[in-house]
C-alpha cells in the first residue's frame, strides 16, 4: 500500500498561496484559528455568507486533519449579557460553526485572543507551527491574531473570503495591510 503525501496549503484552500505562505506544511503542524463566529459578531459583518464559506475553509482543513480553534469574544460585565451570558444567543457560536468534538474552545475578554495565553500554550503543546484565521472582524480581531501569532513565531496565513470586516473597505485595507507586513492572504 502507497501513502500518499500531505496535501499543501494550495490545495487546501484551492488556490495559490501568496508571498510568505508556508511551503508545504503538513495538516498536523497547522491550525484553522476562528475568530468570532457568534451571533452578536455576524450581526456587525459587512457579508453575511461569510459563516458558509468558514464552514467550507473549516470542512477543508479538518479533512486534512488540521486543528480546529474556535474561538469567542466575551465581556466581563454582566449588565451585558447579550456579550457576558456564553450560554445565550447573542455570545454563542453561530450553529454552523459550533465546535466539534476535539476542536479547542477558548474565550478571550480583549479583541486580541492571544492575550489568552491558553491559545499559544495549547497550540506548541500539539506541535503547530502554521496559524490559519478566518473570523470577523477582519479588521479587529482576526488582524490583532494574524500578528499576534506572527510575533509568536508561527507562520500566519488569512482566508480572505472566510474573514469579513464590519465594512468591505475596512476588509480590503485590512487585508492589503497585513500582506504587506508580510501576512499571506490566501
Amino acid at each position: 500500500m502507497t501513502s500518499r503525501p500531505a496535501p499543501t496549503r494550495a490545495a487546501l484552500m484551492r488556490t495559490a498561496p501568496t508571498r510568505g505562505a508556508p511551503a508545504d506544511p503538513t495538516p498536523t503542524c497547522t491550525a484553522l484559528v476562528e475568530i468570532d463566529f457568534q451571533h452578536w459578531i455576524i450581526e456587525l459583518a459587512h457579508d453575511s455568507a461569510v459563516v458558509d464559506r468558514a464552514v467550507a475553509a473549516r470542512d477543508r482543513f479538518r479533512r486534512a486533519g488540521a486543528s480546529i480553534v474556535c474561538t469567542r469574544y466575551a465581556s466581563t460585565d454582566p449588565a451585558d449579557p447579550m456579550r457576558s451570558d456564553l450560554s445565550g444567543h447573542g455570545a454563542s457560536f453561530h450553529r454552523a460553526l459550533a465546535p466539534g468534538d476535539g476542536d479547542l474552545v477558548l474565550t478571550k475578554y480583549a479583541r486580541d485572543i492571544f492575550a489568552n495565553p491558553d491559545l499559544h500554550a495549547n497550540l506548541r503543546l500539539r506541535g503547530v507551527t502554521d496559524v490559519v484565521l478566518s473570523g470577523i472582524a477582519t479588521e479587529h480581531g482576526v488582524a490583532l491574531a494574524a500578528r499576534s501569532a506572527r510575533e509568536h513565531g508561527y507562520r500566519v496565513s488569512v482566508v480572505a473570503d472566510a474573514c469579513a470586516g464590519t465594512t468591505r473597505e475596512a476588509h480590503r485595507r485590512t487585508l492589503a495591510e497585513l500582506a504587506d507586513e508580510g501576512i499571506s492572504v490566501i
